[in-house]
């Protein structure tokens, strides 16, 4: 949840004002939840609940209100997925608070009310957030609007088209500039603030140059500092404008703004608005975001703290949400707030952040002694063996994938010291250190992310990554060297040094442990740490030092923290005599504890002259010691020393025992009383000086014994034990158990090389030779002992310690195979089996053997598998099924018996679960399972199964649908009703699992899911036969892929990535052009919910086969073949997918066959040669029956046309797409009829066609050439014009006939098309008209050609000439009724087919816009819905809006 807040998604002041209240709520009741000492404070929260959820469906109807409104798609699609989500979590949250109100104690209910609460918060925050992504999108749409004309400014030829360029730019900007005012208003962070409005002033101030420029260089092209200026103010806009469009998409800063850190900037902002304590002041003030980060921030701070001050943190953390909450309580708007009320919260909320004050620094004090010391520790260690590397013989290759483990831990080091400085530089009351403090951060972060793709490079054995990583950590320690500094000068030294002493305090305990128990390796790690605090602390005294100007005080502080320094370098003296050796150095141990009781009381002195005020009572000792002469060490007494050696005497050398010297009980007793004191007492105070006066040992000596051990197990003690006794009866029992126990580690390590790598199996195997031949030679060494008096038992100490090793070696290796069986058995065989718990397990162990038995029954008696390991065979199956069976019945047998070692229990319980793991490891290799899919987690397991049986169980229905026969259709059902049963009882098993599974759990999970793979097998088998056409080129890509997976080694494997990538891009080809051809098709289906049906699965497929192409480009990339099952699964629902697309095309008449043959053959991969050859055999009926449409009289006039002028013609009308032409007007119309003037006939046509919009559109291309045409040859009979003789007229009236016939050929191939007949009788009649007056003109121009100047046959020629461009204007306007109506599908890349995508475009712009209109709620004072408020339908050619008259 923090992370919403952490990475700036919540921009505006508005959505803040709304989630920060709720966070703070939810945290709230989180922290309430984990605190169970109040469980009655849960039972009243049902009222709460109820306003939640009315809450919820009150904005889920809001939201869904406002996606009705409006017109952005994206919007609509977002926000529909998520009001169904937030209005059933507010119904949620309502019942957890019931459940609780009736159960307050029981903390399952209290963590459901949390995850409710926690989906009402995010939902509510995704609606939030996809609302204001919609705003954002209005603004950037309105910025792209201001780029588009600034390129039509830029482009402007004349001054004329400028004006209007710059008319239309000055009405974006100015939409742009309110919208984005508005916006930068709305926003929280005041720099995206800033830079919006001073983005819009820049576009302000360049629209003068800009005008300025562009009319210049528009007068002036040649000039070409008019052209420079103009370059420069065109790239100014655009870069502003764009710059506007990255703020509006930047995330908003949620860090410090001012001289403060994050922490104490909102501390303070929070303790001035408390200590107003006014009503006006809490609510505009961001009252609620301050507190919400303030508690989010301490939340953080104490997940990583120390356990005791976390407590404290979380605690204080509570209280503050609570006083907050009654402060919001008291300022609800239902009356006036009691002021009085209101200043005693406020006091209260105060104190407690005072409070939190206190209990927060040293928790990050903590920290940072933590943190430095464990990060000193790693870089030591990685410097260390760097110099190691580099000092050594060059010439010879290092394998470095040893130092991996020391990079990862460095980096892990490196993490948690940058989280520790990010908390310093929260807590900075100054903007210096602020600044030092993120200096020091920031160069962290840069070298930790130089050391990642070093730790990447070890893998070359490269000596120069060696020689690079060990620059890094040297520069690393000196950045962290300036990050204590800075700290340092953040942080209170004194408290600082108090916290280090009481570490020091601590880790000398440590020490005095370590070696009164001898052990080396404490007392290393102890002291080491001793000395690394010792150096944080005389660190950050020196840095104290040094910021001081004032002399007297830093010479007497400098004489302390020598005083310090010359005590510590005795310490590190008296660390190296202590681990100098194998062993500890007792002899030293004296001089130790006395020079760490030494410094401790000088670091105790150099922390009370810190502040400089007790530097005279502090310097004064010092003075008289350095005055008094020294006296020489006073010899021991002759009695204590002739004492002393006669106890060595007496001890001798070669005793077995180890002289040490512990501590009396009156020092322990002392250092009770002192660990007392450290948890409870103050810390500047915690020590006192009588701490460091309890010596490391007592001045008594005493012994501590300690006898020869041997790590022998149970069974083996017992034999020992007889044999010494001489009880042969009972030895030969124990020696028989010996045996059982070896034979059964014998067995399990004779099966263990089918589940354990090859390194394990060579070490098994020598473990068994070994156990083999130890076996017999421990009860022949146990029986001659017991019966012989004389032979001694060092050989039987020495045969049994090996047996017991090698037992323990050989379970090291078999437990994390058989770990989790193991467990599981061996927990219900622990303690006293009575009769009734052995019959159980004895039950559970049948059972958990049957269900492998019908699982491997399932397996074997499946038609439509074979293995896909051809090392495993059913036979091996079955032997590995006996070998389980057999061992099930060896651990009933012993269950049953009631007898037997704790040994032997435990070894057949490894031999059992052994067993069983090789029979699921057999199965899943005859499964394909892939080792990667086992590794998985449980959970992500579960998905993975989960989401294969529902594709699976999808694909079966799909291809029921698709079956012809109802007996295939109902077998399909049987399987998918099989399926969908036991993957529900697969997942209940699987959520049956907890920590410690029982057997039976284990086991219904774990057959289960192979059962589920099994079915899951049988019903792939079953659809690859039913829809093999449509797989086999997917299952021939995959197979290219497991080829060069598995072969990679060998010479061949480039070849093999090529033919894969060749089979790629031809099965992609093939299959985009199928869809392609679906999506064309879909145009023709009427049946909306088949088309819609289809339209689904046919871009699911796209997504689908795209992922299963990536799958299996995985395995050839990695050489490493992956989920197997999972990629067959989506094989087969892709292809019971396309199978089911060719049926329902084939289904429809509207579609013609040789599209349907093209999607049968694209989706089958097949390439269009194989298409062709197909098509090739089709009756000729075909054409016949495409043709029935066309009249006799339509094929006469078609005759009399140039078939290769038609032909090119056609081509170019076909490349046309969706354009604007204007409808035809009937008003316009009337007054054109009723015109009688040529000239205004003509001026009208071209006032008509400049209306149109030529953008992409040939049509209206070709039709705005024909007025213009015309217009030309009226303006010459008048002698005016650009045509100046007979000849041009005349090539203008061809020019007429040639554009008129490419508008023909639209009309003609609509008119084939149509499905209504009258509108095709129309269309026909149109095109003859047009054919007829095209006949016409031709005649009359040629006739014209050869007269001498003759007025009136220019006339006429103009007149029939305007009566072919109104005959195009009906044929249009009659063509759009035709596609309403409905087309058929033309044949495949042919003319008619781009005619008709022209057709089906303005179509779907058609429904849009009545659906627009019928989602229009507004209605007039009749009743009627108001349409005014929407643009013109749209049409074939609709008009573009023209502001300026034709002149």
């Amino acid at each position: 949840m923090s992370s919403l807040f952490d990475h700036g998604l919540i921009r505006t002041v508005v959505v803040e004002q709304v989630v920060a209240p709720l966070s703070c709520h939810l945290c709230h009741l989180v922290l309430l939840c984990e605190n169970s000492e109040e469980p009655e404070q849960f039972s009243h929260l049902e009222e709460a609940a109820q306003a939640v959820a009315r809450a919820t469906e009150n904005m889920a109807a809001v939201a869904s209100r406002q996606i009705c409104e409006t017109g952005d798609e994206v919007l609509h699609m977002e926000m529909s997925s998520l009001l169904e989500s937030v209005s059933v979590s507010g119904q949620h949250v309502l019942l957890a608070a019931q459940k609780l109100n009736i159960q307050p104690s029981l903390s399952e209910h209290r963590e459901d009310l949390i995850t409710a609460t926690q989906n009402v918060f995010l939902g509510v925050v995704k609606v939030l957030l996809v609302d204001d992504d919609a705003t954002v999108r209005r603004v950037v749409a309105a910025a792209d609007g201001v780029l588009e004309c600034l390129a039509e400014i830029g482009s402007s030829l004349d001054t004329k088209s400028l004006l209007r360029s710059f008319q239309v730019f000055s009405e974006a900007l100015l939409r742009l500039n309110t919208l984005t005012v508005e916006r930068a208003n709305s926003l929280q962070d005041p720099r995206q603030r800033k830079q919006l409005l001073d983005s819009l002033e820049t576009l302000k101030r360049c629209i003068s140059m800009l005008h300025t420029a562009t009319i210049t260089t528009i007068k002036h092209p040649a000039c070409e500092q008019a052209q420079a200026a103009k370059r420069y103010i065109l790239e100014k806009v655009q870069s502003t404008v764009s710059d506007i469009i990255i703020t509006l998409n930047s995330e908003c800063y949620k860090g410090t703004m001012g001289p403060f850190g994050y922490y104490t900037g909102r501390r303070t902002s929070l303790l001035q608005i408390l200590t107003s304590s006014s009503t006006c002041s809490i609510q505009s003030s961001g009252f609620d975001s301050i507190v919400r980060d303030l508690v989010f921030h301490c939340m953080v701070v104490a997940s990583s703290s120390r356990r005791e001050f976390q407590q404290k943190v979380v605690g204080h953390c509570r209280h503050i949400l609570q006083f907050w909450s009654d402060v919001k309580r008291i300022l609800k708007p239902t009356g006036n707030p009691d002021e009085q009320s209101l200043d005693s919260t406020s006091a209260l909320l105060v104190q407690q952040i005072r409070m939190l004050d206190t209990d927060l620094i040293p928790a990050l004090l903590y920290q940072v002694l933590d943190t430095f010391l464990s990060a000193s520790s790693a870089l030591q260690e990685l410097l260390r063996v760097t110099r190691q590397i580099l000092a050594a013989d060059s010439s010879t290759e290092t394998d470095l994938t040893f130092l991996q483990p020391l990079v990862e831990d460095f980096i892990s080091a490196t993490d948690r010291i940058t989280q520790v400085a990010n908390f310093i530089s929260a807590m900075t009351a100054d903007a210096k250190g602020l600044e030092n403090v993120e200096n020091s951060r920031v160069c962290l972060t840069r070298l930790r992310a130089r050391i990642a793709p070093l730790s990447l490079e070890l893998a070359d054995n490269s000596l120069q990554t060696v020689q690079k990583l060990h620059e890094v950590c040297r520069k690393w320690e000196e950045e962290a060297s300036q990050l204590q500094d800075a700290i340092s000068d953040v942080v209170d030294v004194k408290e600082f040094t108090s916290i280090a002493i009481q570490e020091m305090v601590l880790d000398r305990h440590g020490c005095d442990a370590a070696y009164r128990e001898q052990s080396y390796t404490s007392f290393e790690g102890h002291a080491t740490n001793l000395l690394c605090h010792m150096e944080t602390a005389i660190h950050s005294a020196r840095r104290h030092l040094d910021r001081s100007d004032n002399p007297i005080y830093r010479n007497g502080l400098l004489v302390l923290l020598r005083q310090v320094q010359s005590s510590q370098s005795k310490v590190c003296e008296s660390v190296r005599g202590m681990l100098l050796g194998v062993c500890l150095n007792v002899e030293v141990y004296s001089t130790f504890s006395d020079s760490v009781s030494t410094v401790l009381q000088h670091f105790k002195v150099l922390r009370e002259g810190l502040d400089g005020q007790q530097h005279p009572h502090l310097l004064s000792p010092l003075r008289e010691g350095a005055r008094q002469p020294r006296i020489p060490q006073l010899c021991l007494p002759e009695k204590d020393t002739c004492e002393l050696s006669l106890d060595r005497r007496i001890r001798g050398s070669d005793s077995p025992v180890l002289e040490v010297t512990e501590r009396d009980s009156h020092a322990e007793h002392e250092e009770e009383r002192s660990d007392e004191k450290t948890v409870g007492g103050e810390l500047p105070h915690i020590y006192d000086i009588d701490d460091l006066k309890i010596p490391g040992v007592s001045s008594v000596p005493k012994l501590i014994r300690k006898h020869l051990e041997f790590d022998l197990l149970p069974l083996i003690y017992e034999v020992v034990t007889v044999t010494k006794e001489k009880d042969v009866t009972v030895l030969n029992q124990a020696c028989t158990g010996v045996l059982e126990l070896s034979n059964y580690y014998v067995q399990a390590t004779k099966e263990a090389p089918a589940v354990v790598d090859a390194v394990d199996c060579q070490t098994l195997e020598s473990f068994r030779a070994e156990l083999l031949s130890l076996t017999p030679l421990l009860v022949q060494t146990a029986q001659e002992t017991a019966m012989s008096s004389a032979m001694s038992t060092e050989s039987l100490y020495k045969h049994s310690t090996r047996f017991s090793d090698l037992i323990s070696n050989i379970r090291h290796i078999l437990l994390p195979v058989a770990g989790t069986w193991y467990h599981a058995v061996y927990a219900e065989l622990q303690g006293n089996l009575s009769i009734a718990v052995a019959t159980t397990v004895t039950q559970h162990l049948n059972e958990v053997i049957h269900l492998g038995a019908d699982t491997v029954q399932l397996l074997m008696t499946s038609s439509h598998l074979t293995s896909t390991d051809s090392q495993e065979t059913f036979s091996i199956l079955h032997n590995k099924l006996n070998k389980a069976q057999n061992n099930t019945r060896c651990l009933v047998e012993f269950t049953t018996s009631l007898k037997g070692q704790v040994d032997q229990s435990e070894g057949l319980c490894i031999l059992w679960g052994l067993s069983i793991q090789i029979l699921l490891s057999s199965l899943d290799k005859i499964l394909g399972t892939s080792a990667a899919v086992n590794q998985l987690s449980p959970q992500k397991q579960l998905s993975v199964l989960s989401e294969n049986s529902l594709r699976i169980q999808e694909a079966a229905r799909i291809t029921s649908l698709n079956c012809k026969s109802t007996y295939k259709s109902k077998q399909l059902t049987g399987f998918q009703d099989e399926l969908k049963t036991l993957t529900e009882a697969y997942l209940k098993a699987a959520e049956e699992l907890g920590l410690m599974p029982s057997v039976m759990q284990l086991a219904r999970s774990e057959f289960f899911q192979r059962q589920l793979l099994i079915k899951m097998r049988i019903l792939s088998g079953y659809l690859m036969k039913v829809n093999k056409d449509y797989g086999a080129a997917l299952q021939s890509l995959v197979g290219i892929a497991r080829f060069s997976a598995e072969h990679f080694r060998e010479s061949n494997t480039e070849d093999t990535e090529q033919t894969f990538e060749k089979a790629v891009k031809a099965l992609l080809e093939n299959v985009k052009s199928a869809t392609k051809r679906v999506e064309d098709s879909l145009n023709y289906i009427k049946d909306p919910h088949a088309r819609s049906s289809l339209r689904s699965i046919n871009d699911h497929m796209s997504f689908q086969i795209s992922d299963i192409i990536s799958r299996a480009r995985l395995m050839v990339e990695t050489r490493y073949v992956s989920d197997t099952v999972s990629l067959d699964v989506q094989i087969q629902c892709w292809s019971a997918k396309a199978h089911h697309v060719v049926e329902e095309i084939r289904r429809q008449d509207g579609i013609h066959p040789e599209a349907k043959e093209l999607i049968r053959t694209g989706l089958q991969g097949r390439t269009p040669e194989v298409t062709k050859e197909a098509l090739s055999a089709f009756p000729s009926q075909v054409k016949e029956e495409e043709d029935k449409t066309v009249t006799c009289s339509q094929k006469g006039r078609t005759e009399g046309v140039d078939a290769p002028q038609m032909n090119t013609q056609v081509a170019a009308v076909a490349k046309y797409q969706t354009g604007n032409m204007e409808k035809y007007d009937v008003v316009r119309c009337g007054e054109y009829k009723e015109a009688s003037s040529l000239t205004y006939t003509s001026l009208f046509l071209k006032q008509e066609s400049d209306s149109w919009d030529p953008k992409d559109n040939k049509i209206v291309q070709v039709t705005r050439k024909m007025a213009d045409t015309i217009c030309h040859m009226t303006q010459y009979l008048k002698k005016r014009g650009p045509i100046l003789n007979k000849e041009a007229f005349v090539t203008a009236a061809k020019d007429v006939i040639s554009n008129c016939q490419s508008l023909t050929q639209f009309i003609r191939v609509i008119a084939n098309h149509c499905l209504d007949q009258q509108c095709t009788v129309e269309l026909s009649l149109i095109v003859e008209q047009l054919l007829t007056i095209t006949n016409q003109l031709n005649i009359i121009s040629s006739v014209n050609a050869v007269t001498p100047g003759c007025k009136s046959s220019d006339e006429i020629l103009v007149k029939n000439a305007q009566n072919l461009l109104q005959t195009v204007l009906r044929g249009v306007r009659a063509a759009e009724t035709a596609c309403i109506t409905g087309l058929k599908q033309p044949e495949p890349n042919s003319d008619g087919a781009e005619a008709t995508a022209l057709c089906f475009q303005w179509k779907r712009n058609l429904e849009l816009h009545r659906a627009q209109q019928t989602s229009n709620p507004e209605t007039d004072e009749l009743g009627l819905r108001k349409t005014s408020s929407h643009p013109v339908a749209p049409s074939l050619a609709p008009p573009v809006n023209v502001q300026h008259g034709y002149k």
